[in-house]
């Protein structure tokens, strides 16, 4: 969607046209060709089975919702509730198929519940950051830091975009990364659009950009001389773009202003 935004009206059209077809494929196919009804599943108990199981699903995506609040434990705390509530229903589905439960069966449980909720805590809890970055993002602090000579990355994400946690963990937040922006004295700044912000939104017009992620290299600028251009990384990257583009930007001219670090959790 963010994609279309920036494309000409037959670019948009073409893409969700590709959708709705891709998603309706399987019923065009069968209309077309009636046999291939036999290689679909048999109606049968195992879809109230199937139907439950979404139920968790479900759940799950409602402690990806539960993210966006800013309690470190509450999620893994839901997510750990939520193992508990799946070991019950799979005690229940024994208990209602024969009227008792085995001790094979208890256990089962048990492992659910301790498997799920550990994972839970493990993966979901407060993860400090890689990077120090500095935050709040200002246009009047990047162009300080610009003035004096550092460059600058600027990472416009938010907390309820996947695609820019998923950037952050796996091409921003590396150690060869890190490595880079020490070595070069390079300020990282994060623009957090998570609750909306009218000084942000502009920021990314000026970038050609109408949605996130967006990851904006500013190089240092040389005295007497104009500021070069940024370098942007839109939606989905890699380390190696990101080392690219910090190779590409080049160091800082000189040590940029004392900076405002509040550490970033990865998760």
């Amino acid at each position: 969607f963010g994609f279309t935004l920036t494309q000409p009206t037959v670019v948009t059209y073409a893409v969700f046209g590709a959708i709705a077809t891709g998603m309706a494929l399987p019923y065009i196919l069968v209309g077309l060709f009636p046999g291939l009804v036999r290689f679909l599943p048999k109606p049968g108990a195992w879809m109230a089975t199937f139907k439950e199981l979404l139920g968790f699903v479900m759940l799950g995506t409602v402690a990806y919702l539960f993210t966006f609040l800013q309690h470190d434990w509450f999620v893994p705390t839901f997510v750990m509730l939520v193992g508990i509530w799946m070991a019950c229903w799979w005690v229940g589905r024994a208990q209602e198929a024969s009227g008792t439960v085995g001790f094979g069966r208890w256990v089962q449980a048990a492992l659910i519940a301790t498997a799920v909720g550990t994972a839970a805590f493990l993966l979901l809890g407060p993860v400090k950051s890689l990077i120090e970055w500095e935050q709040p993002f200002s246009r009047a602090r990047l162009a300080e830091l610009r003035k004096s000579g550092a460059t600058v990355m600027v990472d416009f994400s938010a907390d309820w975009c996947p695609t820019c946690k998923f950037n952050l963990a796996t091409a921003i937040e590396t150690n060869r990364v890190k490595a880079a922006i020490e070595k070069n004295r390079v300020v990282p700044m994060l623009a957090d659009w998570t609750d909306g912000s009218p000084e942000i939104k502009q920021m990314l017009e000026s970038l050609e950009s109408k949605s996130i992620p967006v990851l904006a290299i500013f190089p240092a600028a040389k005295p007497g001389e104009s500021p070069p251009p940024p370098i942007v990384l839109r939606d989905l990257i890699t380390e190696s773009q990101v080392l690219a583009a910090l190779a590409r930007a080049g160091p800082s001219c000189c040590p940029p202003p004392p900076i405002r670090a509040a550490a970033l959790p990865t998760r």
